[in-house]
């Protein structure tokens, strides 16, 4: 099923075409710049469409992929087919997209098994990165470009801040180091590396002085709007935490055994996507709280126990 994309035009030289994962568009004379490229080949051959009826006579000269995870760079060899353009990364994030089913055994914890039928599973093709991106502005033409370092949802996620240069307006693409209030009520346990990371993340995006915010799952929104979300961001975070504390307080708890809790405690009847994926960001947290010193761990009959430090 190809999926369903509508574009908003948010500057002269800025766009964006939004979806299941936001990709940003700027133009700069007859260059055309993505910022991510959806989440697997259909939706980057709608690209394709998309881009050749709205923007004829034009190129894409670059994808800048904001972090190496399906969702965002699946759609770049349609891309790289049809426009012969290049794709930029993150030097960590580029491991990744070259290798992507790196992340699929970051997620399980080892390698893993064939057949996972979800999508974070999807399988994307592999594809070159010839351009390593760091954070550091780049000039190109009518846009400038400002890449910011926004790790804690994975290694080395960089978000792109865009100047329009006709009037000075920016758009500030977040990746997914911010999430939109619809994802926030729907997944209110999102995938995360290192929770601190993310939360550091969001107050660098809350110093950065833009007209638009685009986080690449859900609506964007304005400067005004910026204190509030963030707020809500890191409260996702803390809440989890939280939860995880008042688990192993009760009792000491395995990894699954919070999991578990976990989803009990959301009314979830967990898929084995959700074992995965949210498996893995609990031992995220526990790691955090662990390195915090905010819990502790000792091995008794064979199982690693997990509990309250001090």
């Amino acid at each position: 099923m190809t999926p369903k994309r509508t574009f908003r035009k948010l500057t002269e030289n800025i766009g964006c075409f939004t979806g299941s994962t936001n990709v940003g568009l700027v133009s700069s004379g007859p260059a055309l710049f993505l910022i991510d490229s959806g989440d697997c080949e259909e939706d980057g051959a709608a690209l394709v469409s998309l881009i050749r009826d709205l923007f004829p006579g034009k190129k894409v000269r670059a994808i800048i992929n904001t972090h190496g995870h399906s969702d965002h760079c699946g759609g770049n060899p349609a891309l790289k087919e049809a426009f012969s353009c290049e794709v930029w990364a993150p030097e960590t994030e580029s491991i990744f997209i070259e290798n992507p089913s790196v992340p699929l055994d970051i997620y399980w914890g080892g390698r893993h098994p064939s057949g996972i039928n979800i999508p974070a599973f999807r399988a994307i093709k592999p594809c070159e990165v010839e351009g390593l991106l760091s954070e550091g502005e780049m000039d190109e033409g009518d846009v400038s470009f400002k890449m910011i370092s926004l790790p804690g949802h994975f290694y080395d996620q960089l978000g792109v801040v865009v100047t329009d240069k006709s009037g000075g307006k920016k758009a500030c693409f977040m990746g997914d180091a911010f999430f939109g209030l619809e994802m926030i009520k729907k997944y209110w346990i999102p995938f995360m590396q290192d929770p601190l990371l993310f939360r550091e993340s969001v107050s660098r995006i809350e110093g950065e002085d833009a007209d638009f915010f685009i986080p690449s799952h859900g609506n964007m929104f304005g400067r005004d709007k910026l204190p509030a979300m963030a707020e809500m961001n890191k409260l996702m975070t803390l809440e989890a935490e939280s939860l995880v504390l008042r688990i192993v307080r009760k009792a000491p708890a395995t990894c699954d055994e919070i999991l578990k809790e976990v989803a009990d405690f959301a009314g979830l009847d967990m898929k084995l996507s959700q074992y995965v994926l949210i498996g893995s960001t609990i031992r995220s947290y526990i790691s955090r709280l662990c390195n915090d010193g905010k819990i502790t761990y000792r091995m008794e009959g064979n199982r690693l126990l997990w509990y309250p430090a001090g």
